[in-house]
């Protein structure tokens, strides 16, 4: 089989929603993209899984149940999933995010200074402890799934995904000859021992000390005297969350609690160096007329314009669940970093239920950087922003980024929420669809075996559709009653029995008829009326042809009285 080159693959389409527009690179896992969703019109990463890792007994059962998890699930520093799908092959679409991951930055020889890594590791403790705190573990958390956004912000990144891949190492000890006892088709969201949580933090602390001292392994045991001078507070707490036993590892609630009471002892983080693109012509800055600072980018991110989480479910609790989760991430990095610049410090205004342009004029007279985040939130209008990062009443130093969340009106509208159709009248259906924010636009027929003709079997969507806009059109889909039967052939030596059970079982009403046949001994079928072949409504009488055998010689007419007297003259 010739060799796939992926950057090949740009301009093709992929599930019929998405166009590839360049190739990203690929890992152990999967290729990734960058791509254009079609349908939504935005640029989206699109994640590939490696064909090897995709045909392995279990995969997409287990991956289909880990996405279902993350779709469930939202926080600030998680890169948010779009979409996900099994066919062509099992892929999942995330946000895009433009200021490269970490592994690229330390395979390209950068190294974070103690600060840094602080930021970078508290950011991603508090997205795992949510992740932990809803029963799940990554399971995958290397440099590579640590993602920057134009505003090096970090952001975690393949949950679910990784957990799939690690799921398969678990298989491997399996009795691989019976298929049935290595595949576990999981029917609610995945679930995880203490222990593997744990495993997260190990992880995280190791990726830490990687970002830092450039050693994936470094010695935490005082033999490696420049590590340690690198590390500097760093190192107890790296010594604690890399601990032989599960059991006295720090949680990610305790891990970020230790990085919070150590950051008054390290300096104020400068900004994390950019990572430098393998080749001049693919990196932004190279570009005519682009930037030079660093995290520079050829216009926004999808968080930042064009954000439209798929799982609009969680975000319909905003008020009470994803602000809180901003206020308690924002107040805590805040005030932990608050403690060590020396720059003037405002307070965030009140800013919930004003236009941006509110947010705009408060960032400039602060001497913030603005960073709008389009959301979805109930009961809101377009354009008004319904929170902000840090929250209302923080304090945020001059030069800071703060992320304020505009809204782009009322969430979509989940496909796989709405109330089955099945069966209803067209008027019952349009009063729910109406309900949901829909308008019925037009009506397909389609055939059905149980409901009858006239009444609902669904909408008439594409398959790749899983969200609308509130007000879309939609189509309905109507029975026309089942499918019309073709009249089965007559199986050799059937009797009446045989071919009544037949044509019962189209839904098709036997009716016998006799007839005599040369051909055919008393009691066989002939056949049947219509013939084999012939489509039929559902109900339609099929006469079953039955032999009576040949027919039998005319008597011979009798004699008359005269010829009756010759005879017995004669």
């Amino acid at each position: 089989m010739a060799a796939v080159n992926p950057r090949q693959d740009s301009g093709r389409a992929f599930s019929g929603r998405y166009r590839l527009l360049e190739f990203v690179g690929e890992g152990s896992q999967a290729r990734v993209y960058l791509a254009e969703d079609l349908t939504l019109r935005r640029r989206v990463a699109l994640k590939i899984v490696r064909a090897g890792i995709a045909e392995r007994a279990g995969f997409v059962d287990r991956f289909a149940a880990e996405m279902r998890a993350t779709a469930a699930l939202s926080h600030p520093r998680l890169v948010p999933m779009y979409d996900w799908g099994l066919t062509p092959q099992p892929y999942v679409v995330t946000e895009h995010l433009t200021g490269g991951s970490l592994g690229v930055l330390i395979a390209q020889g950068f190294r974070l200074t103690a600060s840094q890594g602080l930021m970078v590791g508290l950011e991603a403790a508090r997205a795992l402890l949510d992740i932990h705190r809803s029963g799940r573990a990554h399971l995958g958390l290397t440099p590579a799934a640590i993602l920057f956004d134009s505003s090096a912000r970090p952001y975690v990144s393949d949950l679910g995904l990784a957990a799939a891949v690690a799921w398969l190492d678990t298989t491997d000890t399996a009795d691989t000859t019976d298929t049935a006892d290595t595949t576990d088709t999981p029917e609610v969201s995945p679930g995880y021992t203490l222990a593997e949580q744990s495993q997260d933090v190990h992880d995280l602390a190791v990726v830490l000390c990687e970002a830092v001292t450039g050693n994936k392994h470094p010695s935490l045991d005082g033999s490696d005297p420049v590590g340690m001078a690198a590390l500097g507070p760093l190192q107890a707490l790296l010594e604690h969350a890399t601990a032989a036993d599960p059991v006295a590892r720090l949680t990610a609630e305790g891990f970020a609690s230790e990085l919070l009471r150590v950051a008054p002892l390290l300096p104020r983080p400068d900004s994390l160096p950019r990572p430098v693109a393998e080749n001049p012509a693919d990196d932004d800055a190279s570009r005519p007329g682009a930037p030079a600072e660093a995290f520079s980018q050829i216009g926004p991110t999808v968080s930042e314009h064009y954000g439209i989480p798929l799982d609009d479910a969680p975000r319909r609790r905003w008020p009470g669940l994803v602000l809180a989760l901003l206020l308690v991430l924002g107040g805590a990095v805040a005030g932990a970093w608050a403690l060590l610049s020396e720059s003037s410090v405002g307070t965030v205004p009140e800013l919930t239920g004003l236009p941006e342009a509110a947010a705009s004029e408060a960032a400039a007279e602060a001497g913030w950087t603005l960073n709008p985040i389009l959301v979805r939130a109930p009961d809101t209008t377009r354009g008004e922003i319904v929170g902000s990062e840090p929250a209302a009443g923080e304090p945020l130093s001059e030069g800071a980024a703060l992320d304020v969340f505009v809204s782009l009106g009322e969430p979509l509208v989940l496909v796989s929420e709405l109330r089955s159709l099945y069966g209803l009248t067209v008027d019952e259906a349009a009063v729910e669809l109406s309900a949901a924010g829909l308008v019925v636009a037009d009506e397909a027929l389609d055939n059905d075996e149980a409901v009858p003709a006239g009444n609902v079997i669904g909408l008439a969507l594409a398959e790749e559709v899983h969200e609308l806009e509130a007000g879309s059109e939609v189509g309905l889909l109507v029975s026309q009653g089942p499918a019309d039967r073709r009249v089965p052939e007559v199986p050799p030596g059937a009797t009446l029995r045989d071919a009544s059970a037949a044509l019962t079982a189209l839904r098709l009403s036997p009716q016998a008829v006799s007839e005599f046949s040369d051909d055919f001994a008393e009691g066989a079928v002939i056949g049947f009326l219509p013939a084999s072949g012939a489509a039929l409504p559902v109900g339609s009488t099929v006469r079953v042809r039955i032999s009576q055998g040949p027919m039998l010689p005319p008597p011979q007419e009798p004699l008359d009285d005269d010829d009756a007297a010759t005879a017995e003259d004669s």
